[in-house]
Parts: C-alpha cells; structure tokens; sequence
C-alpha cells in the first residue's frame, strides 16, 4: 500500500509537526509527501529525509496544477492520497472524481474559525471547505470538539475518526531547572495570533502583585506587535522576552527553564505544546479548549479553567506562583508528564495505520 500525505506547504507551528512527525513515524510503510509550493513543510521534510514533491502553483487558486498531480498519483499508483488543510482538500475534491484513490483527510482545527473574521471571502473559503468533508471516505479529527462540528454539518460519523496528536517523549525526562529559578517564569509556545488569548494573558499579568516573574514568549504571528505595545502600554515590558520563532530544539531548551506553560487560548485542537510541556514535567495552566481536559485529566497535573475567564485565569496563576514559592510546582509536572505520555507519536501513527484498513475494508473500491 502506498500512500500521498498532500498538504499546502504553508503550514508552520502545530500543523508543520504534526505532519512531519507522522510522516517520519510512517516512513517505514513507504510514504510520500506532495506540497503545493516551497515552503516550511517542503524543508522540515527534506530535513527528515522524508521524500518531498512540490507542485508549485501560480498563485493558491491555480487549478491546472491537477492535471500534473492526477498523472503523477497514477504514475505511482497510490492506494490511499491523505490531505492536511483547507487548500489540499479543496483541490483533492476537484480531484477526486477523476482518480481511483481512497482519500483520508485530518482535520487539524475547527473549521468554524479557520477563515474567522475574513469578510465575504473567509465565507467563501469556509463553505467551499464544508463541501470537502462529505466527499473524503474518511476523516480524521484531532479532537472530539471537531467531529462534533462535522456532525453538525451533516457529515456520517461512521466516517469519522478521532485520533489525538502525539509526540515523541524523551526516553528520561529533564526535569526543568536543577535549581528553583529566582525568577517565575511563565512560558508560551505558539503562533501569536488572536485565537491564542495571549491578549487576556496580558491583562491578567497586569494585575498580579508578585513582582519576580517573566514571560517568555516563543513564536511569531500578527498579533506580535500589537502585545508588545500592551505590554509597553502596561509597563510590562521589562517583564517580557520575546523569542519569535524557534527551533523544536531551542522550544524543548526554553521549556526545561520554565515553571509553568500556560496555554490560554480560545480555542484549540489537541494542542502539540501541551505534550511538549509535559515532556518535561513541566505543569500548565489551560483553558477548557478542544480536548484539552483530555490532557490535564484532573488538578494534580495543572490547572484547568474557562475559556476568556481572566478571574479564573489568575486564580490559577496565584495558585502556581504560592507552590513555586514552596518549591512544590514541579510535582503537578511529573504528574503531567505521567499521565501525558499515552499521546505518543508511536500511539499516533498506529491508530492512523487501523483507520487506514478500516476505510478500505469498509469501502473495496
């Protein structure tokens, strides 16, 4: 069985690992990768050694890039094409009807806010993009809150399938600093973008009365600007370290000198960072998003509390900050790092392999 995983190519954070990671877990059931132009997922692959085929387009609406790939998914007689993303599964729908494939698509995010907040053409995208989930034979979700949404949009849950991330956990976890760092310090991990809720982060911080912390802030996005301006306007800025993009090697370096991960967001999948965190016993402070709780399973592991409820948010935080005091936070992150471990990119890889089977058994074309 030979299989195309088909993405944009212009992925970054969360939807770049996840492919990656898969790809190189699967590497040995013979995979490809095909991208629609140059870009970060075309280069981790190259790095991965995982074979990578660019079908640059013009410009993201260019179609007659599927007469090559049809010729090309022919030539090499794929059995089963599985597209990441609005773009490839919406040129895979054009697609499909012309080439004898199964398709299986993962839904990485709730399609709901994909296109949020674009105008007309966000509402084009996202009615083009509902058209797709019907058409696949199967679909992965990242989360129960996403097949909940596909149900919604009428789509069969026979054909749904949820399969949470995974990573791959250091065979002995580092335990953050040796030593209780003299500073508390706070990190993120993530595209900084409205949906992440680093604004009510923001807000929260202004009002803590412990003076000796820092925020340490890893990746890029629009919204950067816009939180250093806060964080000025705030008189927050000697507080504040902004990293901007990093490596999977300068994050995991980050996160062994931090003391909690906090993960504020409005709404999420399955959350990569989480289980990085984790990885390092590292506890967090999450909002109640996507199958976060799946995760944080109870209050020795960290802290779970409403989306957009800054009260609560800081509750949490001063409840972090008085065991960090006690030297006694890092023991919500062992118990993170023991329960987390089950989401393995080895789990991962597996439960993808037994859906693959269960949609040809289901559908012998």
């Amino acid at each position: 069985m030979k299989i195309a995983h088909i993405n944009a190519g212009n992925e970054i954070g969360g939807g770049l690992v996840h492919i990656i990671s898969l790809l190189k877990e699967l590497e040995q059931d013979g995979v490809d990768l095909i991208v629609f132009e140059e870009g970060p997922v075309a280069k981790a692959a190259r790095k991965e050694g995982i074979p990578v085929y660019v079908f640059e387009q013009n410009n993201r609406f260019d179609i007659k890039v599927l007469y090559r790939l049809r010729q090309y998914i022919k030539e090499q007689d794929y059995t089963i094409v599985h597209t990441h993303g609005p773009r490839a599964n919406a040129l895979i729908a054009l697609l499909n009807p012309f080439i004898h494939v199964y398709w299986i698509m993962t839904v990485h995010s709730n399609p709901l806010l994909d296109f949020k907040d674009r105008g007309i053409k966000g509402k084009v995208f996202e009615t083009i993009h509902r058209l797709t989930f019907k058409r696949a034979d199967g679909i992965i979700t990242v989360s129960n809150e996403i097949k909940e949404v596909l149900h919604s949009f009428n789509v069969s849950p026979d054909r749904i399938k949820v399969i949470h991330n995974g990573i791959r956990f250091s065979e002995s976890a580092e335990q953050g600093p040796m030593i209780q760092s003299k500073v508390f310090t706070l990190i993120t991990v993530g595209r900084l973008n409205k949906i992440k809720g680093y604004s009510n982060l923001m807000d929260v911080l202004r009002t803590v009365e412990f003076e000796e912390w820092q925020w340490v802030i890893c990746g890029d996005g629009e919204e950067m600007e816009t939180l250093k301006r806060r964080g000025r306007d705030y008189d927050l800025s000697g507080h504040l370290n902004f990293k901007g993009w990093l490596s999977s090697a300068e994050i995991k370096k980050e996160l062994n000198q931090a003391d909690i991960f906090m993960l504020p967001s409005l709404s999420e999948g399955f959350p990569l960072t989480l289980l990085e965190a984790a990885d390092v016993n590292v506890p967090a402070v999450a909002t109640d998003v996507g199958d976060v709780k799946e995760v944080i399973k109870d209050s020795s592991m960290g802290w779970l509390v409403p989306p957009n409820d800054n009260k609560k948010i800081k509750e949490a935080l001063l409840q972090a900050y008085s065991l960090w005091e006690k030297n006694k936070l890092s023991e919500k992150g062992k118990n993170l790092h023991a329960w987390a471990i089950r989401f393995s990119i080895e789990q991962q890889a597996k439960a993808v392999k037994s859906f693959y089977q269960e949609i040809l058994v289901k559908n012998p074309k």
